[in-house]
């Protein structure tokens, strides 16, 4: 993967606060930073593939970086990509037409995933319960998490949960 000047200085920038992080001695919450430091970093690297392997009509990629932006903000309050297109002022279906060229994903799928990707976050890095986890990502009830949680990662929440605390570090 070949980074520009600028990818490459917010690249250090990150790592080098990610590693400051890391260092330091350790609080409640640390582990939770860590995981938000990576996921930036995670997502800046996806954005310099996704810039090198596609070229697409530049209109649509702006669109595209703007759902991304919305989502990164309100996937816990919105999950239908109709509420996402209609912050763009386009369909549904164009939505997830741009999104599929821009990444191969439907619109839907990459909502999906955003959900999915939290979840596991605070499965991984948090004790509260999946209740909890339910409330704070906009689900009805723990049974609707779960149902969404499983059928997405063909395990369950709590099954997820104790795969990781088994796991010596």
């Amino acid at each position: 993967m070949k980074l520009n000047n600028s990818e490459i200085n917010d690249l250090s920038f990150l790592l080098k606060t990610l590693y400051n992080e890391y260092i330091t001695p350790q609080y409640f919450n640390q582990m939770d930073v860590l995981a938000a430091y990576l996921k930036v970093i995670m997502i800046k690297l996806a954005n310099v593939k996704l810039t090198e392997d596609i070229i697409f009509d530049s209109q649509d990629y702006i669109l595209y970086r703007k759902f991304m932006d919305i989502l990164s903000v309100e996937y816990c309050k919105y999950h239908a990509v109709s509420n996402y297109s209609e912050m763009l002022n386009i369909t549904p279906r164009r939505l997830s037409e741009i999104c599929k060229r821009c990444s191969g994903l439907s619109a839907k799928e990459i909502i999906n995933g955003q959900i999915v990707a939290e979840a596991k976050r605070f499965l991984q890095f948090s004790s509260i319960t999946v209740k909890e986890i339910a409330y704070k990502l906009n689900f009805k009830s723990s049974e609707q998490l779960s149902h969404f949680f499983k059928k997405n990662t063909k395990i369950s929440p709590l099954d997820y949960r104790h795969k990781f605390i088994k796991i010596e570090f």
